[in-house]
């Protein structure tokens, strides 16, 4: 796993500024959603982000064992992604000869789903070295996309993994994914509609993260780092109540960070990896809610050869 941030950084009161953000909301954004940073390059495209993720994450790898490349994004509609940029990675990245397509539909859960169906096709391989290439990242064009229900700020950064059926990555051990439907509307819900959602979220991410927890061998005791994604610090202290499990979530990208969709995940587990936090055969499990309510939780097992340290 592997993480591309631009260079540029921008404090959440120069973003506040571009959004026609008012004083109040920016001083609500910083001091009680818990925004200082972030990456936001506009002269940079989308295309651009991914590609130096990826780069990353092959490394040395022959670009012929990559039969797969998967593109994963929070946003959907063609406002928001252009319609052939899966075949423009895959040409910028030598992988024209993979299965190429992209993944939607789940908003920033979708990462997790994307790792799940590169296992799924590298299962049928009957070649071991085969590997699959997920990308994940977006590059909103709206204000509305940008600023997502005056509660999230969009910033840059995209993240990407090199999937193996059974090679020497870190093992993932299971997932776990629901979608409550009637709350399809997302954003655009009606106020009962997101008062009803909110009501629900604590109960049901609790129960997907029991069943990722369960269907790995362990319990929620066993994980040491939960790796969520970075909408604000109050959407989780009001997901998360129990507050020995929230001292658990990383939440240290927030600040530095913001929201980058479904890019968080991947590039927090980066984060903690590089920062020595990760400890090895213990389970971390990545944990993401998407607008419109899914709940995906998925275990894995970080070792000493992928850089976790022993304390």
């Amino acid at each position: 796993m592997e993480s591309h941030l631009p260079e540029r950084t921008v404090t959440v009161e120069d973003r506040a500024a571009e959004l026609g953000i008012t004083p109040e909301q920016t001083h609500m954004f910083r001091r009680h959603f818990g925004l200082d940073r972030m990456h936001y390059d506009p002269s940079v495209d989308l295309v651009e982000q991914l590609v130096q993720s990826a780069a990353r994450a092959l490394g040395d790898t022959p670009r012929a064992d990559v039969r797969h490349l998967i593109l994963g994004h929070a946003l959907h509609g063609a406002g928001h992604m252009a319609p052939d940029i899966v075949r423009v990675l895959a040409r910028r990245l030598g992988l024209e000869h993979a299965t190429a397509f992209a993944l939607t539909q789940q908003n920033c859960a979708v990462s997790m789903s994307a790792v799940d169906v590169a296992g799924a096709l590298l299962q049928t391989e009957p070649d071991p070295s085969a590997r699959a290439l997920v990308l994940v990242g977006d590059k909103p064009r709206t204000r509305q996309a940008k600023l997502i229900m005056n509660t999230c700020i969009v910033a840059d950064g995209t993240a990407a993994a090199l999937v193996a059926w059974d090679g020497p990555g870190v093992p993932v051990r299971s997932f776990a994914t629901r979608t409550l439907g009637q709350f399809s509307d997302g954003m655009l819900s009606s106020p009962e509609t997101l008062r009803a959602s909110a009501e629900l979220r604590p109960r049901v991410l609790a129960e997907v993260m029991e069943e990722a927890a369960r269907r790995a061998g362990h319990t929620l005791a066993d994980i040491q780092w939960f790796i969520p994604s970075n909408p604000n610090l109050v959407f989780w202290q009001d997901a998360v109540p129990d507050e020995e499990l929230r001292s658990r979530f990383f939440l240290g990208n927030i600040p530095r960070y913001s929201h980058c969709l479904a890019a968080d995940v991947l590039a927090n587990y980066v984060s903690l990896r590089e920062e020595k936090q990760l400890e090895p055969d213990r389970p971390v499990m990545f944990v993401a809610i998407g607008v419109g309510m899914t709940f995906s939780a998925m275990v894995a097992t970080p070792r000493l050869e992928h850089g976790a340290v022993s304390r």
